[in-house]
């Protein structure tokens, strides 16, 4: 466990942000920025987090992350697009000739 220290104004937190939820904070998005560096898996980070798949998502997203299905629907969109252009190819070749 590596436990890391910030050197931070301590007046910038009070009763309405607290050291703790900013350390809460922290965390979450190292795990995060963890992920997209690609040294954790997202079932670890879900873990970590104690979240449910949905929640990760979410967290995932809106620290510009894409999760696996979304990559996963890129890429069978790329190879749909693929397919049908080399048929379309095809397709026009044999009428041609």
């Amino acid at each position: 466990m590596i436990d890391l220290k910030l050197d931070l104004p301590s007046d910038l937190f009070d009763g309405q942000y607290s050291e703790a939820d900013f350390a809460v904070r922290l965390r979450e998005l190292a795990i995060i920025e963890l992920l997209r560096a690609g040294r954790l898996h997202e079932h670890e980070a879900k873990e970590m987090l104690g979240v449910e798949r949905w929640e990760l998502v979410a967290k995932m997203k809106a620290a510009g992350v894409a999760p696996t299905e979304d990559l996963f629907a890129g890429i069978q969109d790329e190879l749909k697009q693929a397919i049908a252009s080399k048929r379309d190819r095809n397709r026009r070749k044999g009428a041609l000739c």
